[in-house]
C-alpha cells in the first residue's frame, strides 16, 4: 500500500475538530459487502457511552450482512471474558467485540503491528524511545480505568512481570526506576503518574523521543492494517473493524481510495 494514501499528519488535528469528541463510525458498501469501522476511545469503563453505540453498530452490521464476516482488533487476539463487565474492564472495546464477536459465531483477527514486532523489523529505532512508549502506553491505559483505580505501584509490579516475559525485554533490565530515569532524561521532568501522558504517546505529537517513535510505529501499523483490510475485502468479507478513532482517522482516505 502507498503511504501517501494515509491522511498526511499535519492535516489530523483538522479532521478530528471535524468529528469531536467520542467515538464515530465510518462505512463502505457495494452490492456484495460491507465494511464497518467503529471508532473507539479506549474507556475501560462500563458506563462509557461508546459501549452501547458499538452494541448497536454491531447489532446493525448482523442485520445488513449474512455470512462471510470478519471481526478486526487493534492490538492483539483478545482472551475471552466470561461477561461484557469484565471484558471492558480488562481490554476495552477489544475485549468487548471479541465476546459479542464469539456470541455471534463470527471470527476474530488482529491486523496489528505490535510493539515487540516493530522493534523486530525497525533495529534502528531508539531502545530507549521504544521502552518509555511502552511504559507510557500503560500509564495511559492505567489512567483510564474507572474509579476507584487500583495502587499505581502495585498493578506496575503484576505488568512488569508480565513484561519480563518477553523476548524484548530478555537483555534488557526495566524497572520503575529504570523508567522514570529515562522519563527524566528524555522528558526534562520528573514523572508524576497522576499526570496525563497522553501527549506524548499521540504519534500526531512532535517534540520528544517517545512521540518520534510512536510516530514511526503508527504510520506502519497504519499500513498494515490498511492492506490487511484490502486483503479480506478482495476476499468479499463482511468487515467489522474496531480500532481508536485516531486510526480510522488516518486511514480512511486510504480505504476510501483502496476499496471504493
Amino acid at each position: 500500500m502507498n503511504r501517501n494514501l494515509l491522511l498526511p499528519r499535519e492535516k489530523y488535528k483538522d479532521e478530528m475538530g471535524k468529528q469531536g469528541p467520542g467515538s464515530f463510525t465510518f462505512e463502505i458498501n457495494n452490492d456484495k459487502q460491507r465494511l464497518f469501522y467503529f471508532g473507539a476511545n479506549h474507556s475501560l469503563d462500563p458506563d462509557n457511552s461508546q459501549y452501547l453505540a458499538l452494541r448497536k453498530y454491531w447489532e446493525q452490521f448482523l442485520k445488513m450482512t449474512g455470512r462471510n464476516r470478519l471481526v478486526l482488533v487493534e492490538g492483539t487476539l483478545r482472551g475471552l471474558a466470561k461477561d461484557e463487565e469484565t471484558a471492558i474492564k480488562s481490554g476495552a472495546e477489544g475485549n468487548f467485540i471479541t465476546l459479542l464477536a464469539h456470541q455471534a459465531g463470527v471470527p476474530v483477527a488482529c491486523p496489528d503491528i505490535s510493539t515487540e514486532e516493530f522493534i523486530k523489523i525497525r533495529p534502528d529505532i531508539s531502545m530507549d524511545g521504544a521502552i518509555l512508549l511502552i511504559f507510557l502506553r500503560w500509564v495511559d491505559s492505567f489512567g483510564r480505568r474507572a474509579e476507584p483505580k487500583p495502587n499505581f505501584t502495585e498493578s506496575f509490579k503484576k505488568w512488569i512481570e508480565s513484561q519480563n516475559k518477553k523476548e524484548l525485554f530478555k537483555d534488557v533490565s526495566i524497572s520503575l526506576e529504570r523508567f522514570k530515569g529515562l522519563y527524566k532524561k528524555y522528558i526534562g521532568k520528573d514523572f508524576n503518574e497522576k499526570e496525563d501522558q497522553n501527549y506524548l504517546i499521540n504519534p500526531n505529537n512532535t517534540g520528544t523521543i517517545v512521540n518520534e517513535t510512536a510516530r514511526e510505529h503508527s504510520d506502519a501499523r497504519e499500513i498494515k492494517i490498511v492492506s490487511e483490510i484490502e486483503k479480506y475485502w478482495k476476499e468479499r468479507k463482511n468487515i467489522f473493524v474496531v480500532f481508536g478513532s485516531g486510526h480510522l482517522i488516518i486511514q480512511r482516505p486510504a480505504l476510501e481510495s483502496l476499496l471504493k
